[in-house]
């Protein structure tokens, strides 16, 4: 609308950075095992009876970077995975995890995905963990 007030005095507008529409990670599962391909050639498993915590990571680094991540962890502790809650596959991972894991913490991710800033969410830890 003022492109021509721009011209006028030679500014030209800065671009601004663009946000990746879908990350390249793809997330799937199966009723056994959770896979995670980071589009870059390396892939993680972890199976469902190994979880033993889903937590949501949150940085300030958006909205123009991945800020919001599912950190899913093994029973012992010693195998995380970080998946970007845009990847491929995320939204269907969600769903299976509120059928799959009893106690699971609805309003925690709601409360993740609300805030600005760093932050670990406790979603879902498992009753029998040392």
């Amino acid at each position: 609308m003022l492109d021509w007030l721009s011209k006028l005095f030679g500014r030209r507008p800065e671009a601004l950075p663009q946000r990746r529409v879908t990350s390249p990670v793809c997330v799937s599962h199966d009723d056994k095992i959770i896979s995670v391909d980071d589009g870059a050639g390396s892939a993680l498993t972890l199976a469902w009876a190994e979880l033993g915590n889903v937590a949501v990571l949150t940085t300030d680094a958006g909205p123009f970077e991945p800020d919001l991540f599912w950190i899913l962890t093994n029973r012992d502790g010693r195998q995380s995975i970080a998946i970007p809650m845009d990847a491929r596959g995320e939204h269907a991972l969600l769903v299976a995890m509120q059928s799959r894991l009893a106690g699971f913490d609805n309003m925690a991710v709601v409360e993740a995905m609300s805030t600005t800033s760093s932050g670990l969410f406790q979603v879902w830890p498992a009753a029998d963990l040392p």
